[in-house]
């Protein structure tokens, strides 16, 4: 009897250790790594914002203390944010070698979310890297940069049928552009699900 109590002591024992174990892991993987995560690019942005940011080495070490800190959740958000961050320096730049350079920060970012092809946050940083590439182009008035937008926008209606964002996006860099054909057709499945556009009509009927 003694022993089956024993035993029985032991078990309780293990099981609260290993319920334990588990409460700390699911704790530290789901709340401390994100929030570490977080709290690390929200130094980088005040970082920027305070002007201790003067250069490209100063730019990429204080984001990439954010971008390379492991956290199971909150890579994609944190891209997304750290995309449209690129995008709003790239715009009010007049450097072209910096926009390059950030131009290519964006696309080491993005790869491994591409290759990935899926997640949490894809649609959004498809949508954040086309208006990337759509500012470098406008910048560096380079059709390279403006189909590679291009083919951003379509792999997002690709993941997303029909999403605004993406037609939109689209609609706009073909007028841009000055293709008539491929505005009209873009703006009338726009219209399609959205007739009540008063913009996208009136943009069409003067084509």
């Amino acid at each position: 009897m003694k022993i089956i109590t024993f035993m029985f002591k032991s078990y309780k024992l293990i099981i609260a250790t290993t319920l334990s174990l588990l409460i700390v892991t699911v704790m530290y993987f789901g709340s401390y790594l994100p929030l570490r995560k977080s709290q690390l690019f929200i130094k980088a942005m005040s970082d920027l914002q305070s002007g201790k940011i003067r250069s490209i080495q100063d730019f990429d070490t204080a984001f990439a203390s954010a971008l390379n800190f492991y956290s199971p959740i909150g890579q994609d958000e944190i891209s997304s944010q750290y995309l449209n961050i690129l995008a709003n320096v790239i715009s009010q730049q007049t450097d072209k070698n910096i926009i390059e350079i950030l131009t290519k920060q964006a696309e080491n970012t993005m790869e491994p979310i591409l290759k990935a092809g899926k997640g949490f946050g894809y649609s959004q940083n498809l949508y954040a890297f086309a208006r990337l590439y759509e500012l470098a182009a406008q910048k560096l008035n380079s059709n390279v940069y403006l189909q590679k937008s291009v083919d951003m926008l379509k792999l997002g209606l690709e993941n997303s049928s029909n999403r605004f964002i993406f037609l939109e996006g689209l609609f706009n860099i073909y007028q841009m552009a000055g293709d008539k054909e491929k505005t009209k057709e873009i703006g009338e499945i726009i219209l399609k699900y959205w007739p009540d556009n008063e913009k996208i009509k009136t943009i069409i009927q003067s084509l």
